[in-house]
């Protein structure tokens, strides 16, 4: 079963999650399913509720450029909403990719922000050796891959873009100096999740219930390193043949990269 003396970073779906909990047998009460959901969760870990961590991923900041910690609902789901809604615990002062945790992840947010590099909440997953759960989510739903791209030297098929904005805390607001790499505009990109699912299971990363198949998870270290040495070897490694097609050429084959000018008018 999952590693219990690992912090757990759990993408969920509730409907497909209920399933899996159901299969292990997890007593689930209609009346309060995300309940339920979470003291299953909790049960199956022995650092208790301080080892689980939610994506409270909110996608408003590059319209409104500013993050409203407290009150940016979640819009990764109706189990992390219903936990940062009711359950008290802290969310992270990152715009687009924050996280809910019981205890303070500490990520340094001082100066220009990156979701996915050296000082992110992804960083933090591997500096602790967390496990990734996929409670009833799909594998397309691993945001880990764009910090794994980050840290293998940047994506060449995706820029850089500056959001600058205000994050709005408990202390109040403050400007925020924000930067991601992004999808370029009006061109297919896109991951070959069925090969990617398939590469990881036969190097035994993905590891599934044997109970419940809907119920999945990874060591955030070795993705790391598996998914890091694959992109060293082709940094098109990710990329479905679509993707692959068009940014072969455009990139070099992985030697160059693409740049904003070139897919937005300011």
């Amino acid at each position: 079963m999952i590693p219990a003396d690992t912090p757990w970073f759990i993408h969920s779906d509730i409907a497909r999650g209920m399933i899996a909990a159901k299969r292990c047998n997890a007593t689930i009460d209609p009346k309060s399913i995300q309940q339920s959901l979470m003291s299953f969760l909790t049960s199956g870990n022995s650092s208790g509720q301080a080892g689980l961590i939610f994506p409270a991923f909110n996608y408003d900041y590059g319209r409104t450029r500013v993050f409203n910690v407290l009150e940016d609902p979640v819009q990764v789901g109706g189990l992390p909403e219903w936990v940062r809604a009711g359950a008290s615990m802290p969310r992270t002062h990152v715009p687009f990719f924050s996280f809910l945790s019981s205890r303070d992840l500490a990520l340094d947010t001082r100066g220009e922000i990156n979701p996915f590099g050296k000082d992110s909440g992804f960083q933090w997953l591997v500096d602790h050796d967390a496990t990734i759960v996929l409670f009833g989510a799909p594998l397309l739903s691993l945001t880990f891959i764009h910090y794994v791209e980050e840290v293998s030297g940047g994506p060449v098929y995706r820029y850089i873009k500056q959001f600058p904005g205000k994050v709005v805390g408990p202390e109040g607001a403050a400007p925020c100096d924000f930067a991601m790499h992004v999808r370029p505009m009006g061109v297919h990109m896109d991951y070959d999740w069925p090969r990617l699912e398939e590469d990881l299971r036969n190097q035994n990363i993905l590891q599934t219930s044997e109970t419940a198949p809907t119920l999945q998870w990874l060591n955030a270290r070795r993705l790391l390193e598996y998914w890091g040495g694959r992109i060293s070897s082709d940094p098109l490694y990710l990329l479905d043949e679509p993707s692959r097609s068009y940014f072969g050429p455009v990139t070099q084959n992985g030697t160059g990269r693409v740049r904003q000018e070139d897919f937005e008018n300011e």
